[in-house]
């Protein structure tokens, strides 16, 4: 039997109403507690008044999250703040860019220094030297799957690229997963975060370091985050979708944080360095040539995934007869359902740039990849969504 070890948060509670319970779990960590949120949903949603009930017996301090990924300057603004806010528990409310946010700021809270220098792949990083904030986690979108994982994804704008601040004391103290809280997605958030969280399925099970029990937690939820993503697609308010989604969501947080990821995440480091395109959306264009790039050596475990989802779905699965290409036609089939954009042309990317974006995709991501991406195949496939 293969050795392995897994991480996960200590204590994981999912379920439609599991945001009720938040009271009990956040007890036991004091009394003073930072609730961070994003600039827009949190303000605006019916859910505000919600948890204002719930934590009524707390000092809450509230701080928002900036639009966009996480980057360096913005982190260490937050982070003085919570600093001198000294909060004994940190809730973050929101999706990946918040959770990851938060994770930042609860790991380095007791610690000096500025985020940049705990950013892994810098010259002189610090490593995390000690136990952070205890924080809880409350995804609101099922994609990233950040609130199960030991990384937050920070963008440094200054060195041009995205890299993670990465720590086993960075995982969450507990976890909550509520379908209820993503219902009011928009669409177009849906189907990027959702493809995000399949891609992450994907990758992590074909990846070279994934083990026996990550293959078999993403080869069972692989089926069901398909068939959600194809139901929200027409119903975003179906609740049972949803609860699909954020378990996907989670399981895609799990596997891709023992067992890694590949190419089409580590395009995503290196164009979402230098430009402001969604990440779940580069993950997604660049899966398909990646799928194929693959193929030799991912043919059979995309047959697996196949025989999952007819076992799922109770009926034999249409399209080719190749379980690669039939993959590829399951994500065809999810940007028209959702109408995302088929290239980067309209995020402004330059042809010029494909050299050096090619070489900035590299790291973890890249290396968990089943085969060697060269780097002029990697301009090959920059070249195409140009």
């Amino acid at each position: 039997m293969q050795p392995f070890t897994l991480e996960v948060p200590p204590s994981i509670v999912f379920g439609a109403g599991a945001h009720a319970r938040l009271p009990e779990l956040a007890r036991r960590f004091g009394r003073r507690l930072l609730l961070l949120t994003g600039s827009g949903w949190y303000g605006k949603s019916p859910w505000k008044p919600r948890f204002a009930e719930l934590l009524a017996q707390y000092d809450v301090a509230t701080l928002q999250v900036p639009p966009g990924e996480p980057e360096c300057e913005t982190l260490d603004e937050l982070l003085a703040e919570a600093r001198n806010l000294k909060p004994d528990l940190i809730l973050a409310v929101g999706g990946g860019s918040v959770l990851d946010s938060a994770k930042a700021i609860a790991g380095l809270l007791p610690h000096p220094g500025r985020v940049e220098q705990y950013l892994e792949g810098v010259a002189e990083s610090l490593a995390i030297p000690g136990p952070g904030a205890p924080w809880i986690a409350l995804p609101t979108t099922a994609g990233t799957g950040a609130e199960a994982t030991k990384n937050a994804v920070v963008r440094a704008r200054r060195l041009g690229y995205k890299r993670s601040v990465r720590s086993l004391f960075l995982l969450a103290s507990c976890v909550v997963v509520d379908p209820e809280l993503s219902r009011d997605c928009a669409q177009v958030l849906t189907g990027i975060s959702g493809m995000d969280a399949l891609t992450q399925l994907l990758e992590s099970f074909v990846s070279r370091k994934a083990t026996p029990v990550t293959r078999a937690l993403a080869r069972q939820a692989f089926p069901v985050m398909l068939s959600s993503l194809k139901a929200l697609s027409t119903r975003l308010d179906d609740l049972e979708a949803r609860a699909g989604a954020a378990y996907g969501a989670l399981v895609s947080g799990i596997t891709l944080a023992n067992a890694g990821l590949g190419a089409a995440h580590g395009f995503a480091s290196g164009l979402g360095g230098m430009y402001d395109v969604p990440h779940g959306l580069i993950c997604a264009l660049f899966l398909r040539p990646v799928l194929r790039f693959n193929a030799d050596v991912i043919r059979a475990d995309c047959e697996l995934l196949r025989s999952a989802v007819t076992e799922h779905d109770g009926a034999e699965p249409q399209g080719s007869r190749d379980p690669v290409e039939w993959l590829v036609g399951e994500v065809d089939g999810l940007f028209d359902r959702y109408g995302l954009p088929a290239d980067l042309r309209a995020f402004g990317v330059r042809p010029e740039d494909a050299a050096e974006i090619a070489r900035r995709s590299s790291g973890s991501s890249m290396s968990g990849n089943p085969k060697e991406l060269p780097l002029g195949e990697r301009e090959r496939m920059l070249a195409k969504l140009l």
